[in-house]
C-alpha cells in the first residue's frame, strides 16, 4: 500500500538494487506531492543510504511522474513558531542539504515532470536523467507563493537573471530537451526508462574510487555552499510572509 490509501503507510519507498539505493517518492495519486512528513521520511531514507553503505542513490517518483511539488492541500505550515507558516520550506531546505551531503553519487530519474519544489529536489541531485516527454516548471507566482527549495538562486546562477525570471515569474514549462540544452538535465532517455538508465550510470560511477568521488562532491558543494546558506534565510522569510498574506486573503474572502 502507499500513502494514498492508508495514512499510516510510508510516503517514501526504499529499494536496494545490488548496493544502489533507489528511493521513490511514493504518493502516485497525488503525483508524489511533498508534505511535511514526506521530507521527514526522505531524511530517514538518506540517513539509511549512509548507514547501509550504499554505493549510489537514485531518486525517483512512483508511477509515471517525478513530483508535483509541495502538497497544496496540506500547506507549508507546521508548528506555532514565528516561522511556522513556512516550516515545510525550512524542513525541505535542511533535507536537500542532507541530500547534497550524501557522500555517494545521487541521480534524479525524472518521469512526467518535476514541478516547483519537486524541481528543486531534482536539482539537488548530482545528475538528472529525464524522460524525453518530461517537463520542468516553477508555477509559484500563479499560486500566490514564492519559489522555495533554493530554486530562485539555482536557476539564476545557472541561467542568468532574465531566463530565470521568465521561468519563475511566468511559470513557463521547460521541455526536457530545452532543459538539457541549458545544462539543467544530464541526459534524456525514452519515457519509462529513467530509473534503469540512472541505475546504469550509478553502476558506472561505482567503478570509480569512492574516496575520490566523495572529495570531488565536496569540492563541487563548497563552490555554492556559502552563497546558498546566505540565501536560505531570505527565502524562508519571503515564504513566511507569502503564506501569511495568503492566509489573510482567504480570511477576508470568508467575510465578503
Amino acid at each position: 500500500m502507499t500513502g494514498d490509501t492508508n495514512p499510516e503507510a510510508a510516503l517514501i519507498r526504499y529499494e536496494d538494487r545490488d548496493g544502489i539505493a533507489v528511493v521513490f517518492l511514493d504518493r502516485p495519486r497525488q503525483r508524489n506531492a511533498l508534505c511535511y512528513e514526506s521530507w521527514t521520511e526522505l531524511s530517514i531514507a538518506l540517513g539509511g543510504v549512509v548507514a547501509y553503505g550504499d554505493r549510489a542513490l537514485v531518486l525517483a517518483g512512483a508511477g509515471d511522474f517525478f513530483c508535483a511539488g509541495g502538497d497544496l492541500k496540506t500547506g507549508p505550515a507546521h508548528g506555532d513558531g514565528p516561522l511556522g507558516p513556512a516550516s515545510r520550506v525550512e524542513h525541505a531546505q535542511r533535507v536537500m542539504e542532507q541530500l547534497k551531503a550524501v557522500p555517494v553519487p545521487t541521480i534524479a530519474a525524472v518521469e512526467g515532470a518535476a514541478v516547483g519544489l519537486g524541481w528543486s529536489l531534482a536539482l539537488a541531485c548530482d545528475l538528472v536523467v529525464s524522460a524525453s516527454d518530461a517537463f520542468f516548471a516553477a508555477p509559484f507566482v500563479a499560486r500566490a507563493v514564492v519559489p522555495d527549495g533554493g530554486l530562485a538562486w539555482r536557476l539564476t546562477q545557472q541561467l542568468g537573471r532574465t531566463r530565470a525570471a521568465s521561468l519563475l515569474l511566468r511559470g513557463t514549462r521547460l521541455p526536457a530537451s530545452e532543459a538539457e540544452r541549458l545544462g539543467l538535465v544530464t541526459e534524456i532517455v525514452e519515457p519509462g526508462s529513467t530509473v534503469s538508465r540512472a541505475l546504469s550510470i550509478a553502476d558506472e560511477l561505482c567503478q570509480a574510487d569512492a574516496g575520490a568521488i566523495e572529495m570531488t562532491k565536496r569540492l563541487i558543494n563548497s563552490a555554492e555552499a556559502a552563497q546558498l546558506a546566505a540565501f536560505h534565510p531570505l527565502e524562508l522569510a519571503m515564504a513566511t510572509v507569502a503564506q501569511q498574506r495568503s492566509a489573510a486573503a482567504k480570511g477576508r474572502a470568508g467575510y465578503s
